[in-house]
C-alpha cells in the first residue's frame, strides 16, 4: 500500500503542486495543499478503485482542497511568486518582460470564473487529458470541452484587452 502511494507521489506530486500554485500563487500554501492531497489519499485509499488510474482521483482531491481554500475567504495574494515564472530569459530586459507577461497571464487567469479557470489549470498546468478532467471534476466530456473552449476564449479576449491598454 505504501509503495502504491509512493508511486502516486512520484507520478503526480509535481503536477498537483503546480495546480495548487496556480490556484493560490503562494508556494507555501501550494505545498500544504499538495501534502494534504496525499494525506487524504492515504487516509481514504480503501475508497480508491484500483482498476482506474489514480490521477483523476488525486486531482479531484486537490481541486476540492483548492476550492475550499478559495471558499474560505482567502484571497489571491497581490505579490507575484517567483516560482510561477520558470522561463529563463537571456538578458535582464528580456527577463523582466517575460516576468511581466507571466504576471499578466496569471492575474488575468485568476479573474476568470472558477469553473473556467479550473479546466484551464487542469488541462494546461496539470496536463490532464479530457477524460482525467471529467473524472476529477465529475463533469461530462461535452461540458469539459465547452468550459475549456469558453475559458480559453475569455482568457484570450481579456489578454487582448490588456494588450490594448498598454
Amino acid at each position: 500500500m505504501q509503495k502504491m502511494l509512493h508511486d502516486m507521489v512520484e507520478t503526480y506530486g509535481d503536477r498537483i503542486y503546480r495546480l495548487a500554485l496556480r490556484y493560490t500563487c503562494d508556494s507555501f500554501q501550494a505545498q500544504d495543499i499538495t501534502q494534504e492531497t496525499f494525506l487524504r489519499a492515504f487516509q481514504h485509499l480503501d475508497r480508491f478503485d484500483r482498476s482506474k488510474p489514480a490521477g483523476p482521483w488525486l486531482f479531484k482531491i486537490a481541486t476540492n482542497l483548492c476550492r475550499n481554500w478559495m471558499r474560505d475567504g482567502r484571497e489571491i495574494p497581490v505579490s507575484y511568486s517567483e516560482e510561477l515564472n520558470q522561463s529563463s530569459a537571456p538578458g535582464p530586459e528580456e527577463h523582466y518582460l517575460a516576468k511581466e507577461k507571466e504576471k499578466v497571464l496569471v492575474d488575468t487567469l485568476h479573474q476568470l470564473p472558477v469553473m473556467y479557470r479550473e479546466v484551464i489549470l487542469l488541462k494546461h498546468v496539470s496536463e490532464l487529458s479530457y477524460f482525467e478532467i471529467c473524472e476529477a471534476l465529475d463533469l461530462e466530456l461535452t461540458l469539459v470541452k465547452n468550459r475549456l473552449y469558453r475559458g480559453r476564449k475569455m482568457l484570450k479576449e481579456a489578454l487582448e484587452k490588456q494588450e490594448r491598454l498598454i
